[in-house]
């Protein structure tokens, strides 16, 4: 596995949009300028799995030239308000990754770099302003757990800004993903601080919570890190995990759920149990999601090879006919 990628996945395959709440009314509004009907369908999501996704999404499609006229409208449609703003600065977090690119340190030229923390530095600055003037506002929390890791404040400050955060709301599977990324070593941290972390997430995740979860992102870590061999206790683990968190019948399903599913065809792929995985696989269904399999340079051709895998490995299993879908 790989950790540069030499071109994005084809937007038919993995579409960001498939599994959002509203994701055709937010699409065709985002492919319009049309920010205040964005911002419309944002203020109606009441879970924070939900708008996080959908607000990541949003500030993605914004970036490059293709997404120049949502880009202008998501700075005139700056009101004032909390969720306005933090759309705004996740479109900076977005347009910094794109100028860094996801390569390792090594290999990002030092004008990248000065691209990259000029943008973090606006979105910076706003968050800032929103979480200063409205500290119950989690998605700004969320957002500077990444600009604190991307600017290089460190372990300790990016775990103050999650514990800000998990003040208002312990159980959200995004704000531990992006903490744990500041945690293993490839951002300053060591493997120690990362296990112990996963671990006190899933001592605080409730029955159905994705935080049950988190060892999984750890584990794909590790792979990427260099650990080619999953320890069947590891495998037992993450079988444990799934069972507490999507496949628990407290879970309720949510925009990240999806997500979920596909790093979890991603581990049992890469463990050797690819039965296993097509579980996962099928609860994706139809419409793809890129989730940790961006790790690949080819993510598409990689998912469709362990996707098409796994499908026979479960017939073979169950007796019944190959094949996967398309």
């Amino acid at each position: 596995m790989a950790t540069t990628r030499d071109a994005a996945p084809t937007a038919e395959f993995f579409d960001p949009w498939a599994h959002l709440p509203d994701g055709a009314a937010l699409r065709a509004a985002c492919e319009t300028g049309d920010a205040a009907s964005a911002l419309a369908v944002l203020r109606g999501l009441t879970r924070n799995d939900d708008l996080l996704a959908t607000l990541w999404t949003i500030a993605g499609h914004a970036v490059g030239k293709e997404g120049s006229r949502l880009t202008e409208a998501i700075e005139a449609a700056d009101d004032g308000t909390p969720l306005a703003r933090t759309l705004r600065a996740l479109r900076y977090v977005t347009e910094g990754w794109e100028a860094r690119s996801h390569a390792q340190a090594q290999f990002v030229s030092a004008s990248q770099f000065e691209q990259f923390h000029d943008w973090l530095r606006r979105a910076e600055r706003i968050l800032f302003d929103v979480c200063s003037q409205h500290p119950g506002y989690l998605p700004a929390w969320e957002a500077r757990i990444t600009t604190s890791r991307g600017l290089g404040l460190g372990v300790g400050e990016t775990r103050r800004r999650y514990d800000r955060l998990a003040a208002l709301d312990p159980q959200v599977f995004a704000a531990q993903q992006a903490c744990l990324q500041q945690i293993v070593p490839k951002w300053g941290g060591s493997w120690e601080q990362a296990s112990t972390f996963v671990t006190e997430c899933a001592a605080q995740a409730g029955p159905g919570s994705l935080g049950h979860l988190l060892v999984v992102d750890l584990a794909i870590e590790r792979w990427v890190d260099g650990e080619k061999t999953v320890p069947p206790a590891m495998i037992d683990r993450v079988r444990q995990a799934a069972t507490q968190s999507v496949w628990n019948p407290h879970h309720v399903p949510s925009a990240i759920t999806p997500t979920a599913h596909a790093n979890l065809a991603l581990f049992f792929s890469l463990a050797g149990v690819p039965a296993d995985a097509w579980l996962h696989f099928a609860a994706v269904g139809p419409a793809p999601v890129e989730g940790m399999w961006g790790y690949y340079n080819a993510p598409e051709q990689m998912y469709r090879s362990h996707r098409d895998t796994a499908a026979k490995a479960a017939a073979k299993v169950a007796g019944g006919p190959t094949g996967a879908r398309a």
